[in-house]
């Protein structure tokens, strides 16, 4: 009994291991396939370890974007926004300021200021959030994240 679990929790370690080496290609692909819930779950496990973890914060953000969570939305972009402007690695820095990751989610955020959305659309939204086979909006920052060596 000792054995077997010393072995899941070896086989477990392991692939949480090989998850973060290759995090950006997990979560899109994840995304990719519908299994947003998923993504959403490894976001909240990032979060619990270190709550300005900003790989979790970007795709808890996404998520709450693609679900049409209206009350989340502002605060977990603005979250994103300050951590983002706090990180200066090479590829990240240049991806959220020279490529305008931080100019879509101000964008986003005026956007829900001046356009509410309407009960209707948030039930459309939620129903197209469904649809598999749609890129993670945000996946380049994540992408940068990983060049930079985030996830080692």
């Amino acid at each position: 009994m000792m054995k077997t679990r010393l072995l899941i929790i070896l086989l477990l370690g392991a692939s949480v291991a090989h998850a973060q080496t290759n995090f950006y290609t997990n979560v899109t692909n994840l995304w990719w396939k519908g299994y947003k819930s998923n993504v959403l779950n490894i976001a909240n496990a990032r979060l619990a370890i270190n709550s300005n973890d900003i790989a979790g914060l970007i795709l808890k953000a996404e998520y709450y974007f693609e679900f049409y969570e209206v009350e989340n939305i502002s605060n977990a972009y603005l979250r994103v926004m300050q951590v983002g402007d706090t990180i200066t690695t090479t590829n990240f820095a240049k991806e959220w300021h020279a490529n305008k990751s931080r100019e879509r989610i101000i964008w986003i955020l005026d956007d829900f200021s001046e356009n509410p959305i309407t009960a209707g659309e948030i039930v459309e939204g939620k129903q197209k959030a469904l649809i598999n086979e749609k890129p993670l909006p945000d996946a380049e920052l994540l992408e940068a994240l990983q060049k930079d060596g985030y996830f080692d």
